[in-house]
């Protein structure tokens, strides 16, 4: 039923009182333009001129649902100001853990509209991934395949290693998946070119650099990074790169802000999936949660290598926030 609002009829000119019978007919009886011309014996491009004339002068309003906890608003902003192709934002709890699965879980909704029984899904590692597959139903949607985008962890939790993370996704999915079986980085560009170009290495690199759709979880230069924890980095080491210019990563590979690479020599020693690579793949979802790395976020956005996003809302307001670069914020 159409709420009516008062107005003071003295103010209305004879055209006002025209456009509000063409109002009336249009919202209240529900006719369609060309019956309303009909009716009132107009062509249809005026009927349509004017009720945009009755929007303009205020003779009617139109109010969208707007319930607590809706985030559409936030992630049509986030689209526009990084150019995505979607993002998705879930609401912050105090529990760390209860945000991150929301993450999942809407990542899992997320992949349930695009994928198909042909898709090839490529997974990376850490915390925000693994919530995907632990936030995942059985058979919550169809993949040909699922891939590491990147090798393992090191001494880090064994759960949240990129192989892991594929075969229990794969498994509720009831989906065929892959293994890498290397480090994430290796000790030298010349052992990262032996291991690439061993047996079996070698063709998962190449299905995850063919995936159709990439999952990878967007880190910061912070004291809590998993690239800590996997015994790569010492904690010194790590926060120091910061002083190089690195705000964030994406499957290991260090941004700047304006998302360009930094540290080449790093880059070279990785087994998984490059910038390029990522930038090839159709669609990339970048998930993470916390105000605290939206620097990192924003960069990996900026430079291209995520095309969507999800994340919880904190982190919606701290990259919406961050400064804009205007010759990169304005070409996007």
């Amino acid at each position: 039923m159409a709420v009516r609002y008062p107005i003071d009829p003295k103010t209305l000119t004879e055209e006002d009182h025209l456009i509000l019978k063409v109002l009336r007919l249009y919202y209240e009886r529900n006719l369609t333009q060309a019956e309303v011309a009909s009716r009132m014996g107009f062509s249809r491009p005026k009927v349509s001129k004017l009720l945009s004339e009755g929007k303009k002068r205020g003779l009617v309003k139109i109010e969208i649902a707007d319930p607590s906890g809706d985030f559409a608003a936030l992630e049509i902003s986030l689209e526009d100001r990084f150019g995505l192709k979607e993002a998705l934002v879930v609401p912050t709890s105090e529990n760390r853990e209860t945000t991150e699965y929301a993450a999942g879980s809407a990542c899992s909704t997320l992949l349930a509209r695009i994928c198909t029984s042909k898709t090839v899904l490529g997974l990376s590692w850490g915390v925000s991934v693994r919530s995907l597959a632990d936030a995942t139903g059985r058979r919550a949607f169809a993949v040909e395949r699922v891939v590491p985008l990147l090798g393992g962890m090191g001494k880090a939790k064994g759960r949240l290693h990129s192989n892991r993370v594929c075969a229990d996704l794969a498994a509720k999915l009831d989906a065929d998946h892959l293994q890498l079986a290397a480090p994430a980085i290796a000790a030298s560009p010349e052992s990262r070119a032996e291991l690439a170009h061993m047996p079996g290495i070698v063709d998962s690199l190449e299905e995850a650099s063919a995936s159709d759709v990439a999952v990878a979880g967007i880190g910061g230069i912070l004291p809590t990074s998993t690239m800590v924890e996997a015994g790569y980095f010492s904690l010194e080491e790590f926060l120091g790169l910061a002083e190089r210019g690195v705000v964030g990563d994406v499957c290991c590979h260090f941004l700047d802000e304006e998302g360009l690479p930094r540290c080449p020599e790093l880059s070279e020693r990785i087994l998984g999936v490059t910038p390029e690579d990522l930038k090839a793949i159709p669609t990339t979802i970048g998930i993470a949660t916390g105000s605290e790395k939206a620097k990192g976020v924003a960069a990996v956005l900026r430079g291209g290598l995520m095309n969507s996003l999800v994340c919880d809302e904190s982190l919606a307001h701290a990259l919406l926030e961050t400064p804009k670069l205007r010759s990169l914020d304005e070409e996007i």
